[in-house]
């Protein structure tokens, strides 16, 4: 009996926008991978075709996959008269309305095709002695789950489902024993691997990710089983050729070199980069480094590729240990101290008013903002509403767009918070890309403790916003400074100080270019240590689960046993034992014995491995620190860029001259101008690095970084400054702005508990949408609740990415509209772990 199993086809996947012949480039190629793969199966002629699942990318296909699927089916039917396709429906085939089959459905009228779209069906081929029973996303998702039964009359039991694995033990999902099925056929990854000698994933049959980059190097096809001998064999299935070049080290602030580097490995593609889909990634670069390759370079690289991404290196990824917010009272207040010592400030009268204006006024209830975990209350003109939201990213979608935006201003209105942090949490004040810009860099700096300063300079009598204005005016005269009023010997004094400032500058440019090397460096090494600890320990915890049950069947199969006396059946040929009772019970009790002893062990190393090993704890460290030494770094660096602008900028500087504060205040004063002005500049640095990345992956590489100058904000694009904005590019881009911050300031959750996300999400086009949800799931991990109000069709594009969906229904019911909870996910099997043998190795040493 052979059984061919594909999964994953996404017939209609389009992305880049690249149309030929009136035809998407991305849906032609997958349409002719599905080509290729029904003619190498009429050669294989299997006696069962199976699909797990996402046989088309959307639940409302467009045409052409359709008629793609239809002639595949017919040229089965026509070659193998005799093979019947079963299908299921996975996310991506399933419609949003429980009562629309999706197109999938209509399939289901050709002779030789099964296709569940909504309930589990069993389907018997007695030709086959065949039993298959065919699991549906609808039905994986449900609540309780569906229970899928073998039918031990058949010769062959085959389970078809489109779902994910989860961890040992765990009580979600499907569960299923794969001892009862000579084999379980899954979809829902799009990298073949095999769970277990009957449990495996075929993969899909093209790259079918808006980003293909980890599966450049993987083979694409489908698997034939022979369910006699249990062989699996791979078939592959040519596709479009992906290239994922390894990352090249370029310095940051070398464009010759970013150029020449880009040039040369580009060049020695095997084959070139023509028609190919191609990333390049700058190892040591940041993302205004990619503007290097502006114009002819990098045109010319898109013209070639089908599509060309180029990544800046890795993002430093700065805990929250380095400056929470608890301490930004203590480390302030040393910054300006510093600041007094240099300026030869710091006298006693000095630091007591800087103990005065910034008291240690920390306070550790104020943080998360966003505490949002139940919507419980009344919203105005429309009903109640109550429900639950986890963690996790969930969608309020559908209904009309009033009711909509009453739920989420229901749902804003949870936080009052009036400074930066508050206003971003809303995603108010940011309706142009400038306020988006301005707004952004408050929230970065006020969760490092900028809010403080600003209490401190009001308490000195100096507004925080005139302070800002009064030194970008003496920064802006450094160029122009009439430096006539001063002597000959006042210059010649400030030519020595400003040449020992600049001498200290690169002294400070220089240490903090190594600090960044060495965290990037700790930053790998800390995500490689922990992965393989996460790995080890789910491995421990999974073998655990499998002795536990192991031992619990035996331990049942003893008791049966001993209540029966001799005459118990046989455990393997089903006679009664008589005489040979205690020789069998010897045996299964030493069984038993065994397992427990080893599943001891096992308890002892998971025990052992909850416990985060004695290296990851000091890599943990070492990056905490050195985070916490650049952030350091990075804001000595900004205040000695400071002190030398109002050293070339003395005209300036003498328009300040605060002739109402006495000689101590105005001292310390300075120096907490000095520090916020800082502040500001290393939040601007850190919101234009992250955001540029995220539009960078937003956009697919079309926008490289934002920038800014003179207080604008700019789109950078392979051909130059993007003028003037689509309104897709200004909505990814104030999106972009506003995840920057949000993940910036999260703390993991220590600053910002959640994230409500409605404009400018649905004026983004639809493949920016994808990606933005794709870019949510990654910030989960910093940001543990975000919420999406949407009018739907990112829902329906990509049901799977969700773990929580709330319908909002505004059909006139007496109650008003009503928030639903519909299943999300992509749905869960629970496979039961087994343990071969009386003494599974353990693997002790």
């Amino acid at each position: 009996m052979i059984v061919a199993h594909l999964s994953d086809l996404h017939l209609g996947f389009r992305a880049y926008g690249r149309v030929e012949s009136d035809m998407d480039i991305r849906e032609r190629d997958v349409s002719a991978a599905f080509e290729r793969a029904v003619g190498e199966l009429v050669r294989l002629e299997p006696q069962v075709v199976v699909v797990a699942g996402d046989v088309f990318d959307r639940p409302d296909p467009p045409a052409g996959a359709v008629v793609a699927l239809a002639r595949g089916l017919e040229l089965l039917r026509a070659s193998l008269p005799d093979t019947p396709v079963l299908m299921v429906a996975g996310p991506r085939d399933t419609p949003r309305r429980s009562g629309d089959p999706g197109a999938l459905a209509v399939l289901d009228t050709f002779s030789n095709v099964e296709a569940a779209t909504n309930l589990t069906r069993s389907i018997l081929f007695d030709r086959l002695d065949l039993h298959a029973c065919l699991v549906p996303h609808r039905a994986v998702v449900r609540h309780p789950p569906v229970v899928p039964e073998p039918d031990p009359r058949r010769r062959w039991n085959v389970l078809v489902l489109h779902a994910r694995v989860t961890a040992g033990g765990a009580e979600e999902g499907v569960h299923v024993d794969p001892g009862e099925w000579d084999y379980v056929a899954l979809g829902g990854e799009h990298r073949r691997r095999a769970v277990s000698p009957t449990v495996r994933y075929a993969g899909s049959i093209e790259r079918v990710a808006l980003d293909p980059w980890e599966e450049a190097t993987d083979q694409k096809g489908f698997f034939t089983v022979d369910l006699e001998s249990g062989r699996a064999t791979f078939h592959p299935v040519p596709g479009r050729p992906v290239v994922a070049l390894a990352p090249i080290k370029v310095g940051s602030g070398d464009p010759d070199r970013v150029r020449r580097r880009v040039r040369e490995v580009t060049d020695e593609v095997p084959g070139g980069i023509d028609g190919k889909i191609v990333r390049v990634r700058l190892d040591g670069a940041v993302p205004g480094d990619l503007l290097a390759l502006q114009g002819d370079p990098l045109e010319s690289l898109k013209r070639r590729a089908l599509h060309f991404a180029v990544e800046a290196g890795r993002e430093p990824r700065v805990p929250a240990e380095a400056w929470r917010p608890v301490e930004a009272a203590e480390r302030l207040r040393e910054a300006v101290r510093v600041e007094l010592d240099r300026d030869g400030a710091a006298s006693g009268e000095a630091l007591e008013r800087l103990a005065e204006w910034m008291p240690d006024q920390a306070d550790p209830d104020a943080y998360p903002i966003g505490r949002v975990d139940t919507l419980d209350g009344e919203v105005a003109g429309f009903g109640r509403i109550s429900t639950s939201v986890p963690e996790g990213l969930t969608a309020v979608f559908g209904g009309g767009s009033r009711t909509r935006r009453a739920a989420a201003e229901f749902l804003q209105h949870r936080v009052d918070e009036p400074g930066p942090l508050g206003r971003l949490w809303r995603g108010s004040e940011a309706e142009t890309l400038d306020a988006a810009l301005r707004l952004a860099i408050e929230a970065v700096a006020t969760s490092r403790g900028l809010g403080l300063v600003d209490a401190a300079l009001t308490r000195a009598g100096v507004d925080p916003e005139a302070s800002r204005e009064r030194r970008a005016r003496a920064a802006a005269a450094q160029e122009g400074a009439n430096t006539g009023e001063a002597s000959a010997a006042e210059t010649g004094a400030d030519d020595v100080g400003a040449g020992l400032l600049t001498d200290e500058l690169r002294a400070a440019e220089q240490g903090l270019r190594e600090i960044r090397a060495d965290a990037a460096e700790v930053d790998g090494d800390l995500e490689v240590a922990t992965m393989d600890w996460l790995r080890e320990r789910q491995d421990a915890e999974t073998t655990l689960h499998a002795y536990r049950d192991r031992a619990r069947e035996l331990r049942a199969r003893l008791r049966r046993m001993e209540s029966a006396g001799p005459e118990a059946p046989c455990p393997t040929c089903g006679q009664v034992l008589a005489s040979h009772y205690d020789e069998v019970l010897a045996e299964l009790r030493d069984e038993w014995e065994a397992v427990v002893q080893d599943g001891s062990w096992w308890r002892s190393r998971w025990s052992q491995l909850e416990l985060k090993p004695e290296h990851l704890r000091e890599l943990e460290g070492r990056a905490v620190r050195l985070h916490a030494a650049m952030e350091a770094g990075s804001e000595r660096v900004e205040l000695l860029r400071g002190r030398l602008a109002e050293r070339d900028g003395r005209v300036g500087q003498k328009l300040l001259s605060r002739d109402r504060l006495e000689a101590p205040d105005r001292a310390v004063v300075d120096a907490l101008e000095r520090v916020r002005a800082a502040r500001l500049i290393r939040a601007l640095d850190l919101v234009l690095d992250r955001a540029s990345r995220f539009l960078c992956r937003l956009s697919g590489g079309r926008i490289l970084a934002v920038t800014e100058g003179g207080g604008r904000a700019r789109l950078q694009g392979s051909g130059g400054v993007l003028q003037p904005l689509s309104e897709e590019d200004l909505a990814a881009a104030r999106l972009a702005l506003r995840l920057a911050a949000a993940s910036l300031a999260a703390g993991s959750g220590s600053v910002l508990a959640s994230l409500p996300v409605e404009e400018p999400f649905d004026r983004l086009d639809e493949e920016t949408r994808i990606r933005a949800l794709l870019l949510f799931k990654a910030l989960l991990r910093e940001i543990p609740r975000i919420v999406l109000v949407t009018r739907g069709a990112a829902v329906d594009a990509r049901p799977e990415l969700f773990d929580y969906l709330l319908e909002v229904r505004d059909d006139g019911a007496p109650g008003g509209p009503v928030l639903k909870p519909v299943p999300a996910g992509p749905g869960w099997i629970a496979l039961k772990p087994t343990v071969s043998g009386p003494r599974a190795a353990p693997g002790r040493p």
